[in-house]
């Protein structure tokens, strides 16, 4: 098994393993630091069906089930949001989506950050690519955080945020309107990741809504000041997607988002998700 970095930000490519066998102890063990040294690793060439990637979570950590969300999902064929298989594809069939997030850019997220544990990682792995475009984006979130001035680290320390997801938009919430039906939580805005006990930023422009005990005013320019993040070429590298490519990234120290592609172009990504432990404030 080869390991290779991708990028001075993150994320690691690992050649000369094949996920459809078992795998041995000894490669479990080197898949594990890699994942925790690099945030993301892309892993090409697989031939994988639901079981296998079901098995590879288990091997790194164990499977996590999404559980029932509060907010009435639109009908589609992943209505049975409880599943722990879930395809983020824009197909259909008669009429009736087979997955979900279909068409066009996604803004950067944690998976998961409006649970009160989030997960520790998203799985995915590529059935159905564009020929341009779809990249996922990713954003090493120790660097945002160690990238702030030290005035703002001081002035974020201690502070929470409403994390918070409609799945009917496309956008942040509306907090002006009804939002007690929404899957919600409240974290940190800096944590000390569970497994290496670093510092990372855990905010993101999709789901972060609103930083607790600050006035609407002060809570949107303080978000806005950390949103900057996403301008910081130091903390950004992406993937550009093959069949066959199984992709695994740090949700507690990783954002990452989606690029555009042609809305008449296939493309499905078969996600699982790989089970968490609660996220404490940096002290």
């Amino acid at each position: 098994m080869e390991i290779t970095p991708i990028s001075n930000a993150g994320g690691a490519r690992i050649n000369g393993i094949d996920l459809s066998q078992d795998v041995s102890a000894g490669d479990v063990a080197e898949l594990k630091k890699a994942f925790l040294d690099y945030g993301v690793l892309v892993i090409p060439g697989q031939d994988l069906n639901e079981q296998a990637q079901l098995r590879f979570c288990n091997l790194m950590g164990g499977v996590a089930s999404r559980g029932k969300p509060f907010q009435e999902r639109v009908k589609d064929a992943d209505s049975v949001y409880e599943g722990a298989v879930h395809m983020v594809t824009n197909l259909t069939k008669g009429g009736v989506a087979l997955g979900s997030f279909g068409d066009g850019e996604v803004w950067f997220h944690h998976d998961g950050s409006f649970k009160e544990i989030p997960y520790a990682a998203t799985v995915l792995y590529g059935i159905s690519v564009t020929s341009i475009g779809g990249e996922t984006v990713f954003a090493n979130m120790y660097l945002a955080y160690e990238h702030l001035d030290t005035a703002l680290k001081q002035r974020i320390k201690g502070l929470q945020g409403l994390n918070i997801y409609d799945y009917a938009s496309t956008g942040r919430v509306d907090l002006t309107k009804d939002v007690t039906g929404l899957n919600q939580w409240i974290h940190p805005l800096v944590i000390r990741h569970p497994d290496t006990g670093r510092e990372a930023l855990f905010v993101s422009p999709l789901i972060t809504a609103r930083v607790e005990g600050l006035s609407q005013n002060e809570s949107e320019q303080l978000l806005k000041e950390l949103f900057e993040y996403q301008k910081d070429a130091g903390i950004i590298f992406e993937h550009k997607w093959n069949v066959g490519d199984l992709v695994v990234m740090d949700n507690r120290c990783i954002t990452h988002a989606r690029k555009d592609f042609p809305g008449g172009e296939p493309r499905m990504l078969r996600r699982t998700m790989i089970e968490g432990k609660r996220l404490v404030a940096c002290t």
